[in-house]
């Protein structure tokens, strides 16, 4: 499980897997550093991401890959899975919406 806070009003809380899935999902490039693969691991057990701590480019940078993440992801999965595609497409509205 990893929690990744954008802002106050704005949290994922989501499963190791879903993490990884949307990490592979960012495009190539987006990211010049390794912050999301600094918390691969913790989210297989239990991991906090919390972006309102950090440089504001660099907040911002990792909040826009993780948006492209979940929406590429959205369009990889079964559309006939509802409750899936709905999880996702709210992931997608979380990361996307400013504060």
């Amino acid at each position: 499980m990893v929690i990744v806070v954008f802002d106050a009003d704005r949290e994922w809380y989501i499963q190791g897997r879903v993490y990884a899935n949307i990490i592979e999902s960012v495009p190539a490039g987006m990211l010049q550093d390794d912050d999301l693969e600094l918390h691969m691991w913790p989210a297989r057990a239990m991991g906090l991401l919390r972006l309102p701590g950090m440089e504001r480019d660099r907040a911002e940078r990792i909040a826009a890959a993780l948006t492209d993440g979940a929406a590429r992801r959205l369009r990889t999965i079964d559309q006939s899975d509802t409750e899936l595609v709905t999880f996702y497409e709210g992931l997608r509205e979380i990361a996307a919406r400013h504060a």
